[in-house]
């Protein structure tokens, strides 16, 4: 049996150990608009900014994480490793996130006739391919 959707878009999450650092990437750097910070009694924090219709859940465990994702690139190990936000302003959003001190792992290129893209990485490596279709 296939799942049954009751919200036609994906939210995703994101753990951090600083929520400052994320907050100038995806707040700031990107310009998502922070929505709702809730916290969870024992666990921690999540902040939550809107991707259009959907959700990006940045959680601050109270406890700092043991381990952290590895730093080698987006294809370096499994799991999920990185999100995809089809943009407008490619060459811009590029420019603000190097600006702010972050880190560009792919400069903005041509993937395939009709779109650009690039990747960028927030505080803890995690990386967003930026996309742009023409």
């Amino acid at each position: 049996m296939a799942v049954q959707l009751a919200k036609a878009w994906l939210d995703a999450g994101i753990v951090t150990k600083d929520p400052d650092m994320a907050h100038r990437f995806y707040g700031e750097a990107l310009g998502l608009p922070l929505g709702e910070e809730r916290e969870i009694p024992g666990y921690g924090t999540v902040r939550r900014y809107a991707v259009g219709d959907s959700v990006l859940r940045v959680f601050v465990p109270v406890t700092e994480p043991a381990t952290e994702g590895s730093r080698d690139g987006f294809a370096s190990q499994t799991g999920i490793r990185y999100l995809t936000l089809y943009v407008r302003n490619l060459e811009q959003v590029v420019a603000e996130v190097e600006a702010s001190g972050f880190r560009v792992a792919v400069a903005v290129r041509d993937l395939r006739p009709g779109v650009r893209v690039a990747q960028v990485e927030d505080a803890d490596g995690n990386a967003v391919e930026l996309m742009e279709e023409r």
